[in-house]
């Protein structure tokens, strides 16, 4: 149960760690894609929202920090006449529901569609390099404490369980203390058990019957 505990939560969040970063550079590979030989199409933005996270405690993430980050919900059509829909994160914050964008995406993959237009493109590198940054600091950390755990903290942890064991297993396997000051050497044995009987009852039948009467009382 310890072992899980102590491996699984920061496996799992250095692996949560791995996976931001491998979508990261993939999203970043298929911008650059989009912006350098792509198809371009006349979309629509259809939509617009506000993610905020927020990082901290208390009542109101007070003593806490937040992020927002802006969401579009696209459409468009393809030259063969297909619609398309799709949803984007941190996009422009000027462009809102009923804007008319400029949609680019891979050759046959509209499927990989974005309206952010190549611009940004220095923003966005700085906006995943410092993503990429963070969560490499994160799984750092998560393998930091992995390490820490099965190098210094679990030999002690064990070594002191053994110990534990050892003395109860020592108090259980000790005999009883006696009373105090123990049995005294040569003490007498072999008395018979119970009660004695066999004590004699009434007068002895040798007893003198002519004994003279006791004197009178004054």
């Amino acid at each position: 149960m310890r072992d899980v505990f102590f491996l699984a939560l920061p496996g799992l969040l250095a692996a949560g760690g791995i996976a931001g970063m491998v979508w990261a550079v993939v999203r970043m590979r298929r911008l650059n894609a989009a912006w350098r030989g792509g198809v371009t199409a006349e979309g629509v933005c259809v939509s617009a929202y506000v993610v905020t996270t927020s990082r901290g405690h208390g009542h109101g993430n007070i003593g806490g920090s937040s992020h927002s980050t802006w969401h579009h919900v696209y459409e468009f059509t393809t030259p063969e006449g297909e619609v398309r829909r799709f949803e984007e994160g941190g996009g422009p914050r000027t462009v809102v529901g009923g804007d008319r964008v400029v949609v680019r995406y891979p050759q046959g993959r509209p499927d990989r569609a974005t309206a952010i237009p190549p611009g940004e493109r220095n923003k966005t590198l700085f906006a995943t390099g410092c993503l990429l940054a963070f969560l490499t600091v994160f799984v750092l950390g998560a393998l930091s404490f992995i390490g820490f755990y099965l190098t210094v903290f679990r030999p002690v942890a064990d070594t002191v369980e053994d110990r534990v064991r050892d003395t109860v297993r020592h108090v259980r396997e000790s005999p009883e203390p006696g009373p105090p000051g123990g049995t005294p050497t040569g003490a007498p044995t072999g008395f018979p058990p119970g009660f004695p009987t066999g004590f004699p009852t009434g007068v002895p039948g040798d007893w003198p019957s002519d004994m003279p009467p006791p004197p009178p009382l004054r």
